[in-house]
């Protein structure tokens, strides 16, 4: 009577466990389109299977002129979230919005990240950040360049994340805790890297107003030629005063931005006798660094390449 019972009960079970598991993968995903490759990145290292990611903003694309397509309105209508960069950084979100009409959620991670002021050290005096003087604010919206603030917008993503699929609450934990751990071994990392650069060295030149998170994170003084966006172009009225003020802080070195033209960069860089860095991605949509991981291990890289101290003869 055993055998018997244990002949019945051992196909019915292995039965059972196939069709658990073919549920589990059956089981609907979360549609989520992102309006950053990076917030890409951060949303499949933390749902793993349980989500599926559409990338609106794509590699070689231009954060600041990027206006969705209807063919990107129509993937964001597919999707339940919608995550962000905020801080003024696309100001199409009220048009998204509208055009979605609640089909989806849109989630600003941005909020997550406290304000960066763009230091008063804008090497072109025109564009000073007192008010609302440029499209983006007073503030650097450029808040992804730091483990910390990957660290602060994750714990709001898994938190949006339970609360739609409730179900699946403990994967979006591990999800959160592996990239929690990531992000602190980044930052560690970085520092090490970045350690030698003497305290009189730690000016980081750039384009446009890219890098004021990663500079505070860090302890490196900004200073951009031009705004917040690569649309604010100084003149040569103003060429120099802004040579004064880079020799006044005896820069090290000039850092062009990926996808940007480097001949200002490059005139000014001549006239200081000083050299130019191979260009940071400090809009993170270089196709070999757009990726959280990449991207900043590739700018601290470059970093610190161009500014530590030359290795002695």
């Amino acid at each position: 009577m055993r055998n018997m019972l244990r002949r019945i009960l051992i196909p019915f079970l292995c039965l059972l466990g196939l069709f658990c598991s073919l549920q589990a993968q059956d089981a609907p995903v979360l549609k989520i389109a992102v309006l950053h490759p990076v917030l890409g990145d951060m949303a499949r290292a933390i749902g793993g299977s349980r989500v599926q990611v559409a990338d609106l903003l794509r590699p070689n694309g231009n954060l600041h002129s990027f206006e969705p397509s209807p063919q990107d309105i129509a993937a964001a209508g597919r999707a339940r979230l919608v995550l962000a960069s905020g801080k003024n950084l696309e100001p199409y979100l009220p048009k998204l919005k509208d055009a979605l009409g609640g089909s989806a959620q849109i989630l600003d991670l941005g909020a997550s990240v406290p304000d960066v002021p763009v230091e008063e050290d804008t090497a072109d005096h025109d564009h000073e950040h007192d008010g609302d003087c440029c499209a983006h604010g007073p503030n650097d919206p450029h808040w992804w360049h730091t483990p910390a603030n990957m660290k602060r917008a994750a714990r709001t993503l898994a938190a949006t994340l339970t609360r739609l699929d409730p179900d699946h609450e403990q994967d979006y934990k591990v999800g959160l805790s592996r990239w929690n751990r990531k992000m602190d071994q980044l930052s560690s990392w970085a520092r090490k890297e970045l350690a030698d650069i003497p305290e009189t060295d730690r000016v980081l030149v750039t384009g446009h107003a890219a890098m004021n998170h990663f500079c505070r994170e860090f302890g490196f003084r900004s200073i951009s030629i031009q705004g917040i966006s690569r649309e604010d172009e100084g003149n040569s009225a103003q060429l120099a005063s802004t040579l004064k003020k880079l020799r006044s802080a005896g820069v090290k070195a000039l850092f062009p931005e990926y996808s940007s033209n480097p001949k200002s960069l490059t005139e000014i860089a001549k006239s200081l006798n000083i050299p130019v860095a191979r260009p940071i991605n400090t809009d993170g949509l270089a196709p070999e660094g757009h990726t959280f991981e990449s991207m900043f291990r590739q700018n601290t890289g470059i970093i610190k390449e161009a500014l530590s101290p030359s290795p002695r003869p």
